[in-house]
């Protein structure tokens, strides 16, 4: 993505932090929804455990609690909000006032998204204390180490996350509407991703199949990174996978950017 004038972009973020403040109700809203989720997710998993100290799937419920607050930390940053926000700039004809400025399309929609992580990050983490402290505590890193590469992890996440927004979103050039392929994104990233169920509890086949996917990026990586499921040289090779597709989705998106621009010029739109 484009850097230069990076002020400008810095702005855009800025702007978008503010509109989530403005509508402080919406975000309430939203951040009670979650709320509802994450507590329903830990009665779940707590009752699949049923007070077993054993480990399932190679997860102890120590484990486990520490393994859905970081698929809920991860989930809470960028939503289909940001989706919606894209899409719909393209079907109302914003995008071309966007081209005429002197700014590139994907960073601003990037600052765009990136702008109310904070307010997200800070929402998140204190729902995610309470939950933790209601049922017990949490695992937490085993060492400073893992703690640091799981920062590294979380925002490479996020970009991964953002590269498939932007992609899913670039439909809106060709499509009336984008609900069902938003829906059709959560549904499936939801699943690969193993926000819903580790990845260690799928069957070999469809273990494989995440694998070659870039969902798990999103959520099972970052978490296995801060539980200390995985060892230095695989730890390492996790974080390169997610800068590559990170860096894969980006430069898609921007592929399809541009061929959506040329077919609608072409056609005069």
């Amino acid at each position: 993505m484009v850097v230069a004038g990076s002020h400008k972009y810095v702005s855009l973020a800025r702007a978008s932090l503010e509109v989530i403040l403005t509508y402080r109700l919406s975000f309430l809203m939203n951040v009670i929804g979650t709320v509802f989720y994450v507590i329903a997710m830990f009665y779940l998993w707590r009752t699949i455990f049923g007070g077993n100290s054993a480990a399932l799937g190679g997860f102890t419920w120590l484990e486990m609690k520490g393994y859905l607050l970081v698929a809920f930390l991860m989930n809470s940053l960028l939503t289909w909000y940001d989706e919606f926000m894209i899409g719909r700039g393209i079907r109302e004809g914003e995008v071309a006032s966007d081209l005429v400025r002197p700014l590139d399309f994907q960073t601003s929609r990037f600052a765009q998204a990136v702008g109310p992580v904070p307010t997200e990050l800070a929402t998140a983490l204190l729902v995610a204390m309470a939950v933790a402290f209601a049922f017990g505590g949490v695992a937490l890193p085993p060492d400073p180490v893992y703690a640091a590469v799981f920062v590294v992890s979380a925002a490479l996440a996020t970009l991964i996350k953002f590269g498939l927004i932007f992609c899913v979103a670039m439909g809106a050039f060709w499509t009336t509407g984008l609900y069902g392929l938003t829906t059709g994104r959560i549904a499936v990233q939801g699943v690969f991703s193993g926000a819903l169920i580790p990845l260690a509890f799928f069957p070999d086949w469809l273990r494989a199949i995440s694998a070659v996917l870039p969902f798990q990026g999103t959520v099972s990586t970052p978490a296995l990174i801060y539980l200390g499921k995985v060892d230095g040289t695989a730890m390492l090779a996790m974080v390169a996978v997610q800068a590559a597709w990170a860096v894969g989705l980006i430069v898609l998106g921007r592929l399809i950017f541009r061929r959506a621009v040329r077919a609608v010029t072409i056609h005069g739109g």
